[in-house]
Order: C-alpha cells, then structure tokens, then sequence
C-alpha cells in the first residue's frame, strides 16, 4: 500500500506474430497489468474494483482536463484530487485512500468490515472485521522490524529479528504472547471453559448465561508470565496466582485470601473479598484503607492530611484533601455529585438527569437534560466548543488566536440536524454543504468521504481559491467551476468543458457525438468515430522513432491535456513488435 495517485492501467501485450488480415497488422495477449502514478503500489482487491467500472467508464468520457485543477471525477464511484493540502483517490465503495502533507497516509476499503489502514514512515497498521483482526508493523528507531497480528480473541503472533518480540498463541489450546497488557511476556496452556460452548451453545440474543460462558471460555488452565524481574505464574487464573520479584511478594487465592506487597509501594489483604485491608506509602506519608464491601469503608492519611469514607458503596461517599485543596461529596452517586478542588482545578455539580457541569482545568463539560450536552475547551491559543441539543442538532466552532490552524483556520464553524443536512464553514471562504446526512457522527476523510456521495441528494463546495463544486441527486449532475473554467457531467449522457472562455469538451450518449480540444489538437466523434481536426497530432508513434518510442508514446498518452488522455489509443512499434494500449480509466 505505498504511494496514493492512480494515473492509468497500463495493458502491454505480448508480441505476436503478424497477421496480414488482422486489423493493425498485430495481435497479442495482455500479459502485465501495471498501475501508472503515485497509487501504484495499491492493493489488488481494490485494483479489481476499478476494472469493474472500467468498462463504463471508458465509454463514458467524463473525464475532464488536468489543466482546470488536479481534481477529477464521475459520477458517485470515483473521484481523486491532488494538492498540497489534500490529496485523495476514492472508488466507492471499495478503495479510500488519503494522504497528508506530513506523507502520513489512511487507506480504506468497505470499513469497518474489510480493512482501514494507517501508515507513517515508522509505522504501518491496519484493521478488519470491527477491529477484531489487527496488524501492525512498526520499525524502532534502531531500524529493527516488529510485527504483530491477532484475531481476536482465536490468534496472536508476532514477528521480528529480536527472538524477544517473537511470539504465537492460538486460542483455546495457548501460546505466548509479548509486550502485552502491560507484561513483557504472557504464557497461557489450555482454556478448558471453551468447553461449556458445547453444552451451551450461543445463542441469540445474547443471554447472561451466555456471557458467563463467554468469560469462563478466557480462564486458563495454566498461565506464567513476566515483566522486568517480576515473575508469576497461575491455576486457572485469575482464582490462583503466586508471583515474586527482588521487592516484590503476591499470593492469591480467591475467593479466601489474597496478599500483595510491593516494598516502599503498597501492601494489601483480602479475605472472602469482603475484608479489605490496604496501606500505600507515599513520601512524607502513609495512606490506610479498610473496607468491609460493600457496607463500608474509610481511607485516612497518618498526617490527618486527607480523608475519606463511603457507605453501601459506591452510593454514598465523602473525602477531602488539604494538599489539593479538595472537598468530593457522592449522595447517591451517579444522581448527585459535588466537588471542589484547588490542584488539579476541579469544579463539579451533578444532579442527574436534570442537570451537570465538571470542569478539569481549561476543560469542560456541561448537560441540562439528557436533550441537551455541551463540552468546551480553552487554551492560550484555542478555544473549542461541541454543542449537541436532542442527540440530532449539533453545533461545533474552533477559534485559533495566534497561529491559524492548517485544516480549520482561525474561526471553523459546523453545523449539522441530523439526518437532515449538515454545513460547515471557516474564515478562509471554504464552506461545504450536504443534504442528507446520514452518519450520526463526523469524520470527513474517512466514512464520509467513502459513503456519503450515495445518499447525498444536494452537495455545494466552496474553496478558498474560489473553486466552486455542485451536485443534484447523488451527483446525476455535478458540476464545478470558478471564474476562468467549467465542467459540467451528467454520466452516461453529457459532458461540457469550458476553459478560459473557449470550449474545450463536448459530448453526448457515451460520447457518440464529441468535441475535444487539447495541447495535442482537437478531434470530434462522429458515431464513436474518431475525427482529427488538428491535421495529424499525436495519434500514433512514427515507425522511425526507434526502439523508445512506444514506451515515450506511452508516457504521452497518460497525460490528462490531450486526446490521447481520454481514449483506448494503441501505439505501434514495428521494432519493439509489441501493442501498448494506455487508456484513462476515468
């Protein structure tokens, strides 16, 4: 998945014998299929879509120009824009493909279910089937390869030059995983309550037996696992586990008894896990716990510095903290909440459903009613505020007041009813409008852009350079202009192009009539029959150009400025003995 601009499909064909009653006098058997431009490393299954629209689109010949923008498209299928700022190919709904001006790119084909992908220049991962399947391979700044891969929760395995990153479990007989959930290694043999699915099959919908089957199936029989010189090992964990290291001693078996000490750190007791019994020790200062679940419990610094207790956990609880400046009162949580603090500065009032406000430092998050909920963000340069009222209306501005922002400006402003219609706008003059908006979230360059054109009944686009786009009835007409060109498409039936005031394309009913007119001359159709008005022009390679001139030819031909651009030509070698046919897929 390297590079993001597909120019052409490129066909050559093997030589052939000549045949003096084939047309052309040569016929040959397409052997290489090799994709032109910055997509031409992109993956097959995609590349396979596009030559199922191939076949219309060659007929078609909505294609426009180069010269009016680095911006092309037809229909809702395809579309593929080339600029500093973005740079795109769309095949819809099969390949999405972005790049940044960082050189980071995104790919996607028909998520969440095939695959999206990221890539940097140290990192490359993509994802399936909701995320269950993940991949990823990143290279350390030593330049030593690592690569993972699971399904989960079946299959994991890992992959690189240091044995130590090399790993396999395939569940529910066990393996080895490494660098994961917060250990250097993990060991598991056997996971027996896979079993139980036999004699509780899944069934749906989901039942709680189900899901009690569901946990039962990811206890192991046997586990060890590492991390530093900690090392522990378990029965059927997490029930039994004893681990040790240097200053470290844990031992538990639930649900009797657990012990867990860390030298300078902690030292905890459990017994039926109702009795709870902790001490933390901190610089200047211990903090105990005792805690009878969940009747109650009171945690209390030795210096008398902070206090808290709790009753019928977790519905009732209060605590303070002199250092922090901080009073929390819970009186039943969730339905009422209280807290005031000094450091970090806090501020929070919860009465729910009816009414919240929680503030942490420069954020905050404000709901009156479950029909309204608001959250804001302040910095020394930036200030954000989401505005969303009925789960439908939203209202989302970013204001920059030192250093505009790349993608927003310095006032960015969107608004959206959902699913009605959205509009988003900034100070530059870029402004987007669509109706109907479907997605009950946002995201421009990912689901939207790969979606959202098939439901799109009315589309306006402004840019800050004054180009102007517009599509009717998922894009059966589009258009787009500014003041020194226009293109006009209605697929399969007409296409107009006027550049600098002159006309440079025309065609109607899959260009049985056309105009064109390019750097390499004009030519007209007749019928589907090409006419030359410019009195020769770059229609074939000369027999004396020598053994590079079907491959020079063939380089001609992809470009977007002339005839060759738009149609299925061939070019002929008589040295080469070969037929390269160059067409512009849209």
């Amino acid at each position: 998945m390297r590079g993001l601009n597909l120019g052409e499909i490129v066909i050559i064909e093997k030589p052939a014998r000549e045949n003096s009653n084939a047309v052309g006098g040569r016929c040959g058997t397409p052997y290489l299929f090799r994709a032109r431009g910055r997509f031409a490393g992109m993956p097959l299954a995609p590349v396979a879509a596009l030559f199922v629209l191939l076949a219309l689109v060659l007929f078609s010949r909505d294609a426009h120009a180069a010269g009016a923008g680095e911006y092309d498209w037809w229909w809702v299928f395809y579309e593929r824009q080339s600029g500093a700022a973005d740079t795109h190919l769309v095949v819809r709904p099969f390949y999405l493909a972005n790049e940044s001006p960082d050189g980071n790119r995104f790919y996607a084909s028909l998520m969440p279910f095939v695959y999206w992908a990221y890539e940097t220049p140290r990192n490359d991962e993509w994802l399936s089937l909701l995320g269950l399947v993940h991949s990823v391979d990143y290279r350390h700044s030593t330049g030593v390869r690592d690569y993972d891969f699971g399904v989960f929760p079946f299959f994991f395995y890992g992959d690189s030059p240091d044995e130590r990153d090399r790993y396999f479990l395939l569940w529910p007989l066990g393996g080895t995983i490494r660098g994961k959930l917060g250990q250097d290694r993990i060991t598991a043999w056997v996971f027996p309550g896979f079993a139980l699915f036999f004699l509780y099959p899944p069934a749906f919908p989901p039942t709680l037996l189900f899901g009690a089957v569901l946990i039962a199936s990811f206890v192991p029989l046997y586990v060890d696992y590492e991390s530093r010189d900690y090392r522990a090992w378990g029965v059927l964990w997490p029930l039994i586990q004893r681990g040790q290291s240097h200053n470290r001693d844990d031992m538990r078996v639930l649900p009797f008894y657990s012990h867990n000490f860390k030298q300078g750190s902690y030292d905890n007791y459990s017994w039926f896990l109702l009795f709870n019994y902790q001490q933390v020790y901190m610089k200047d200062d211990v903090q105990r716990t005792f805690f009878i679940l969940p009747l109650y419990g009171r945690r209390w610094n030795s210096s008398g510095k902070a206090g808290a207790s709790t009753l019928l956990w977790p519905l009732f609880s209060w605590g303070y903290s002199r250092k922090a400046g901080s009073l929390e009162l819970n009186f039943p949580w969730p339905l009422v909440q209280v807290q005031e603090s000094v450091v970090p500065r806090v501020s929070k009032r919860i009465f729910f459903p009816f009414y919240g406000r929680y503030r942490y430092e420069e954020r905050e998050t404000f709901f009156a009613t479950p029909l309204y909920f608001s959250m804001r963000s302040e910095t020394r340069n930036f200030q954000s505020e989401y505005h969303i009222s009925m789960l439908i209306v939203w209202y989302f501005t970013r204001e920059y007041r030192d250093r505009p922002s790349s993608e927003y400006g310095s006032r960015w402003r969107y608004f959206k009813i959902w699913p009605l219609f959205q509009y988003e706008y900034d100070d530059r003059g870029n402004l987007t409008f669509n109706t109907l908006s479907l997605l009950p979230w946002r995201d421009p360059e990912g689901y939207e852009r790969l979606y959202q054109p098939f439901w799109t009944l009315f589309e306006y686009r402004r840019f800050q350079d004054g180009e102007k786009r517009l599509g009717l009835l998922l894009r059966l007409y589009s258009q787009r202009w500014n003041d020194t060109f226009l293109h006009v498409k209605v697929p399969f039936l007409f296409t107009l192009g006027r550049e600098n005031g002159q006309l440079t394309e025309w065609s109607i009913l899959l260009s049985m009539f056309e105009y064109r007119m390019g750097n390499g001359g004009s030519y007209i159709r007749l019928f589907w029959v090409p006419v030359d008005l410019s009195g020769g022009g770059r229609s074939a390679v000369r027999a004396g150009d020598g053994p590079r001139a079907a491959e020079d030819y063939s380089d001609q031909a992809i470009r977007h400025d002339d005839y060759a651009s738009y149609n299925a030509s061939s070019a002929f070698s008589l040295e080469r003995r070969m037929v390269l046919h160059s067409a512009r897929v849209f």
